[in-house]
Order: structure tokens, then sequence, then C-alpha cells
């Protein structure tokens, strides 16, 4: 059975304002404590507390300035004579620095009490509303439109007998699959205008194409008549020990027409 009640939901009672409590407000000014017992060189760091949890600039600055001053001022008068005026000069900053130190702190604890009270945490952020259950076990099935086929797929409705094959009227016979026909011989593409057909070029001829000389041409036509012609450019530029930026240049200007 669902423990799931028929009633429609209600959303969670909002909470109470938390800065209403004085315990809440004294708790969260605790850090007033660093300022008044920190005789003025640890009041920078209540300041740093309260300006990063906020991300307040103005406030965690103020922290940084009370703690070089407090320090350096500390550590003068800790060093230097208790009789010379830089002793003296030293003392007073850094009992002005604590006064000013608690006043700042109380004047902007205020603001920072207003920000805590309306921060707040992960665990009590405002949750949406759950959808409405009529009470009964199991959820009713979503409603939506139904796609029905009307027709059957490619594939099977090439396998169908036509409507009137079973009828008995007439008796239909399905048309002998036609055979594909055989493939076009293949043509050799047609020669550039102007090429030099290798296996019949003479010595001349072949001397005068781009990285060609009459040595080179000799050899590619000894070779030629050993070979009985040239099956493809490609094995002629084999034998004429064509480079590849040599033959690039002259793949258009040669043909081979076999013998």
């Amino acid at each position: 059975m669902s423990n799931l009640s028929n009633g429609a939901w209600q959303p969670p009672p909002a909470s109470p304002n938390p800065g209403a409590s004085r315990g809440w407000r004294i708790r969260h000014s605790l850090w007033l404590l660093l300022p008044v017992a920190g005789c003025g060189f640890m009041a920078g760091a209540g300041f740093l507390y309260i300006g990063l949890r906020a991300r307040r600039p103005a406030w965690w600055i103020a922290g940084v300035a009370y703690l070089v001053i407090g320090w350096t001022t500390f550590a003068t008068v800790g060093e230097t004579d208790k009789t010379s005026t830089l002793n003296t000069v030293a003392a007073v900053v850094l009992m002005a620095m604590w006064v000013a130190s608690i006043v700042h702190g109380l004047v902007i604890n205020s603001s920072w009490l207003r920000w805590r009270a309306s921060r707040l945490p992960w665990y009590a952020q405002p949750q949406a509303q759950p959808p409405t259950w009529p009470g009964y076990p199991y959820p009713p099935a979503q409603a939506g439109p139904q796609f029905l086929p009307t027709s059957a797929p490619p594939a099977v409705a090439e396998m169908m007998p036509p409507p009137g094959a079973y009828s008995g009227a007439a008796t239909t016979v399905a048309p002998a699959p036609t055979q594909p026909s055989p493939p076009p011989p293949s043509v050799p593409p047609a020669a550039p205008p102007g090429a030099v057909d290798v296996n019949a070029a003479t010595v001349e001829q072949l001397a005068a194409l781009a990285h060609f000389d009459p040595e080179r041409a000799r050899r590619v036509v000894a070779e030629r008549q050993v070979r009985r012609g040239f099956g493809s450019v490609e094995e002629f530029a084999a034998v004429a020990n064509l480079a590849p930026h040599e033959f690039a240049h002259l793949r258009n200007l040669v043909t081979c027409v076999p013998q």
C-alpha cells in the first residue's frame, strides 16, 4: 500500500527569521572580541573573517590595514627605547587604532548580522512542488498520442503479395527479376592535346621535355625496347628515375598509349 496521503501537497513552513533571537545575534557578534581583546594588533583578524565570508572588499581591506598597522606599531613599541619619541608615537598610534577598530566593528556589525540573517544554507533552500498524486498505490499512465503504423515497412511490403493474388479469380504471375546490365567497358581517359606518347616518342622528343637530357632520353628508349613498351605513365616515370616534383611537372605533358 502507498504511504502517501490523499491530501494536497503543502509547502514546508517558512523558517523564522534567525535575527529575531538574541542568542543568535550574540553568537554571530563574537567576532568583535578580536578588536576589543586584541589590543589593536589582532583587530584585523575579525574584519578579515567577516569580509571574506560576506565578500565585502571594504571590510577585509580594512582588516588587512589594521593588521599591518597594528603589528608594525606593536613591534616598534617592543624594540625601541621606552623613553624615545618613536616609542611614544608608536604607542599612541597603536592605542588610536585599537579604539578606531572597536568603533568600526560596532558600526558594521549590524550590516554583518543582516547579511547572516538573509543568507540561507543549502539545506534550507526552497524546494520545487512535487507532482500531484491522486492517492492510489500506482500513478496513472502518462497520456500521450498513440502512434500506430498505417502501412507496412518497405522491406515487408515488397514480400507481401498483391491484394488479389489469393482471391481465386485470376492467377497473377510475378514478373521475372530483370538481370542487371553488364557495366560498359572501361575507356582509357583521353590524352591531353599536345601530349607526348611515351611509347612512340623519339629520343629527341623525350630530350625536349623538362627535366630530361639526351642521356636520360636514350636510357628510357633502350629500356622501352626491352620491355616492349610501357604499361603506364607511372612505369615510364620509374624507368626515367624522375623525382616526385619532376613527375608532377610532366604528368600533364605525357601520355601512355598501350602498344
